[in-house]
């Protein structure tokens, strides 16, 4: 998102062709965000997800406080793009920590009532971010130059670093709470002496891939792969998660490039802003739901399956917008959607195998 913001100031001040390389650029991000995943969620269920995050956060809040340090360097050697792309790879890898060990933080800490709820709100925050990025960077981009918001975002995830790391330590109060809620934590294993409301999140019969009780620290993979149910929610996951990263890295350059005479402040917050409310809204949304069909099976196809036709018909749709207002609106309706998927597919990790879940959140 922030490099997304500043491509056109970028390639003005540094002289850099990045027209050409621009889906490059923003692109490489994600190689290192996307195969990170792939173990993120094993290191962190065997090493504890609040160690990790420690390492993850202040490894990308360093590497993007000093971004355009990092580009000033790059652009005085031979290869400038081999340079930005390494760093972009390395922020990726940073961040790709993030989600995986949030859902191991979650699930180790929370019952099984509250795992899907609070992850929601957990990623609701992390869009909140998207935010406060886009309607701050904007105004520091006018104000004060690209740079700025490279800082100011360094900035605020290094202050949220030493907050975290003091609130997880192992001697600070805190995490001696957060150790004997887990301990004392028993989790129910008969659905029936559950009040409905409160197994929103807990495994049903059919869905169960792996047993709450069970206590091997060794991820039941061959159970996973050869069940049909991870699968549908991979496949879900990866079409719902291809159109929100298509929008959230390009929407800028849709709009900047289409109306240049649109506020930046507007189209960078407002879309953002809606995913913000549902991601929020969608966990307990899913609560209800499940109150009225006791079918946790149901409700994720039914949360899910709104979300990505939602989603499919904005992007259809707008192709043919001409206007700025109803190509806001739009996008705006599409990113809305995708918050519902938080009550949806999201946590069906949790579902699916609740010891070893930021593994199986990885692997989505």
């Amino acid at each position: 998102m922030r490099l997304a913001l500043h491509c056109l100031f970028v390639r003005q001040q540094l002289r850099m062709n990045i027209r050409g390389t621009k889906g490059t650029v923003l692109s490489c991000f994600f190689w290192g965000y996307a195969f990170t995943q792939l173990f993120a969620g094993v290191i962190a269920d065997r090493f504890s997800g609040e160690r990790i995050l420690r390492v993850a956060t202040l490894l990308w809040a360093l590497l993007t406080f000093f971004t355009p340090q990092l580009f000033d360097l790059a652009y005085s050697t031979h290869s400038p793009l081999f340079f930005v792309i390494i760093v972009r790879i390395f922020i990726g890898i940073g961040q790709g920590f993030h989600l995986p060990s949030t859902a191991s933080i979650t699930s180790r800490h929370l019952t099984a009532s509250d795992k899907g709820r609070v992850f929601g709100i957990c990623i609701a925050g992390s869009h909140l971010g998207t935010v406060v990025a886009g309607a701050v960077g904007s105004l520091l981009l006018d104000a004060f130059g690209w740079r700025s918001l490279f800082q100011f975002v360094g900035l605020i995830s290094l202050l949220w670093w030493i907050v975290f790391r003091k609130m997880t330590s192992p001697h600070s109060r805190r995490a001696h709470t957060f150790s004997l809620a887990q301990t004392s934590c028993v989790q129910p294993t008969d659905d029936a002496e559950v009040p409905l409301v409160n197994i929103l999140h807990k495994p049903l019969s059919k869905p169960n891939l792996a047993s709450d009780s069970d206590v091997s620290t060794s991820v039941p993979w061959v159970k996973l792969f050869t069940h049909p149910a991870f699968w549908a929610a991979a496949v879900a996951q990866y079409c719902g998660a291809n159109a929100y990263y298509t929008m959230f890295s390009w929407l800028p350059s849709y709009f900047s490039d289409n109306f240049p005479n649109a506020k930046g402040v507007v189209y960078n917050v407002v879309p953002s802003a809606a995913i913000v409310v549902t991601s929020f809204c969608a966990p307990f949304m899913a609560t209800r739901l499940f109150t009225k069909l006791h079918s946790l099976t149901a409700t994720r196809r039914i949360m899910e399956g709104i979300s990505l036709v939602a989603m499919s018909l904005c992007l259809l749709g707008v192709s043919w917008s001409s206007h700025f207002t109803s190509a806001l609106l739009i996008f705006t309706l599409a990113m809305a959607a995708r918050g519902l998927h938080h009550g949806g597919v999201s946590v069906n990790p949790c579902d699916f195998a609740p010891q070893h879940t930021g593994a199986v959140f990885g692997r989505h």
